[in-house]
């Protein structure tokens, strides 16, 4: 798989990585000491956000007087600030672990360990959700083991979407052994 990667980091990565500098996904990790902070990762490597926080120095960031959002526990607050700050802060990884910034390599590769080494945590606390059936095939399956396949679809189902309550017990972390019932 050739990479269409653009930006260029001074963390060596192959070209078939699914996390290139473009792609700052956002997620939570156990570090060293035991603590759950929140991370990205480039390449191989998980980044501990909360330990290169102050270098977070963007307008956005800078309206929190300093609060290191990024030493909680879960995503929930990161998320809740909005668009922009998600913006601001991949703009931020990129230009930190950019190939131009170096220099500062050094003092960003402290906060960072090999994925390996990381022990992922669930990224955000859910407490609850509603799902929607995504397609009329998903709704039909499902409704004949409720209701039978004469019955499989009800009249309501090409007037208005259909949701139903989902258990957030349910959202588990990739990976993690998942006991199906029987019967």
């Amino acid at each position: 798989m050739e990479s269409t990667s653009v930006l260029q980091s001074f963390i060596d990565y192959d070209s078939s990585t699914h996390f290139p500098l473009e792609n700052i996904p956002f997620g939570c990790f156990q570090n060293k000491a035991g603590e759950t902070q929140c991370c990205t990762r480039i390449g191989d490597f998980v980044v501990n956000l909360a330990d290169i926080f102050q270098m977070f120095d963007g307008p956005c960031f800078q309206s929190l007087g300093g609060k290191n959002i990024f030493k909680n526990s879960n995503l929930n607050e990161f998320a809740s600030l909005g668009k922009e700050f998600r913006i601001e802060a991949r703009e931020t990884i990129q230009k930190l672990f950019g190939k131009a910034n170096e220099g500062n390599k050094d003092a960003l590769m402290a906060a960072v360990c090999p994925f390996g080494d990381a022990q992922m945590v669930m990224p955000v606390f859910i407490r609850d959700y509603t799902d929607f059936y995504s397609s009329k095939n998903h709704a039909y399956n499902v409704g004949c083991m409720f209701r039978g396949p004469d019955n499989a679809l009800q009249p309501n189902w090409t007037h208005l979407p259909v949701g139903y309550h989902g258990r957030a017990s349910s959202i588990v972390i990739d990976g993690t052994p998942v006991r199906r019932p029987k019967g």
